[in-house]
């Protein structure tokens, strides 16, 4: 009886740790800011965290939503749906590989996309810092039907660093960004 009470008490406790390793994933705190880079057009683009209340966080520049109020619930970042009036899981970081789920947001890109998690192990490669970030968070992104040549196909997140890369499929074909510039607050 006891073995089986040590037992589950393990796995409470490893539940537990996983679920808050996952935020790692992605940290936010205000003034944390990603800067990446277009590796196929040149120029920049930014995400950045200016502000926090009670739990929420806005994130401005998210791929396919310029302007989102985010918060965790567990190990899932949810964002803000003004017309539901409801939160909706956007990044499931504590789901296990192979998880299929569907994001419903006002933002075109986000209503109706389907997410999978296709590896908690994946490399993501930077060609413009020339480096590679091993052990990341790898979701695959199918665009809404309409949208299935244009938005966010792919995006990588490596541990206390957030988004390390991200790949969309525009009209001129496909996009890979790259982190050029981060600063993590703490």
């Amino acid at each position: 009886m006891r073995a089986l009470a040590a037992v589950v008490a393990l796995v409470i406790v490893s539940s537990a740790a996983a679920a808050e390793s996952d935020r790692r994933f992605f940290p936010l705190q205000v003034a944390n800011e990603w800067t990446f880079e277009d590796t196929d057009f040149g120029g920049d683009s930014s995400m950045r965290v200016p502000w926090r209340r009670a739990g929420v966080f806005q994130l401005a520049g998210f791929p396919g939503a310029s302007e989102l109020r985010v918060r965790y619930s567990g190990e899932t970042l949810q964002a803000w749906d003004q017309r539901q009036r409801r939160w909706e899981a956007l990044l499931r970081l504590g789901a296990a590989a192979g998880t299929t789920y569907q994001v419903y947001l006002p933002a075109p890109f986000w209503s109706g996309a389907r997410v999978t998690v296709s590896s908690r192990r994946a490399t993501a490669p930077n060609q413009v810092l020339r480096r590679s970030y091993k052990g990341t968070l790898r979701l695959v992104v199918r665009p809404p039907a309409g949208l299935s040549d244009a938005g966010v196909t792919g995006l990588w997140f490596a541990p206390r660093i957030g988004l390390v890369r991200w790949e969309e499929q525009s009209f001129t074909g496909p996009r890979v960004h790259v982190l050029s510039r981060v600063r993590i607050a703490g």
